[in-house]
């Protein structure tokens, strides 16, 4: 199991807090062919009330029958936390499904504020057919209410 992080992961985002509108954009470029459980990770800052998570990808599995799946979640960053991982929050391994002509995935989920930095987590839960290198990007928007 590979545990793999975005671009911007370990570059933490400022917060306003002010209840504006904000949107993060992350991107992992795949360059080899997941395996089941492997994960990659993109940074929800804390003091978001995520409401919209879009999942836009390349073609990474290019089989007539392609077979590449993985849920969307969240889990904690850091050790000692106020959240339990759940892999499947924002979207289900049926809905993603995605990768496997190229596009962009709207997951659907209740808003959720976060007290403290999380990572939007893929999980894959079925390998390429036929893997083809490309970039997955993670678009989160919501509301910049700072933290408690």
């Amino acid at each position: 199991m590979a545990a793999l992080k975005s671009v911007a992961f370990q570059a933490p985002q400022f917060m306003p807090g002010d209840g504006c509108a904000a949107v993060y954009t992350d991107k992992y470029a795949v360059a080899v062919n997941p395996t089941i459980a492997d994960t990659i990770d993109f940074r929800i800052p804390a003091g978001l009330e995520v409401t919209d998570v879009y999942i836009q990808t390349d073609d990474i599995d290019t089989n007539g029958a392609p077979t590449v799946a993985y849920t969307v979640g969240y889990a904690p960053i850091q050790a000692e936390t106020i959240y339990t991982a759940d892999p499947t929050y924002f979207a289900t391994a049926a809905l993603g499904v995605t990768s496997k002509t190229g596009g962009r995935l709207a997951c659907s989920f209740k808003p959720k504020k976060f007290e403290e930095d999380v990572a939007l987590r893929l999980t894959f839960t079925a390998a390429c057919a036929t893997f083809a290198a490309g970039e997955i990007h993670a678009v989160i928007h919501g509301a910049a209410k700072g933290t408690k």
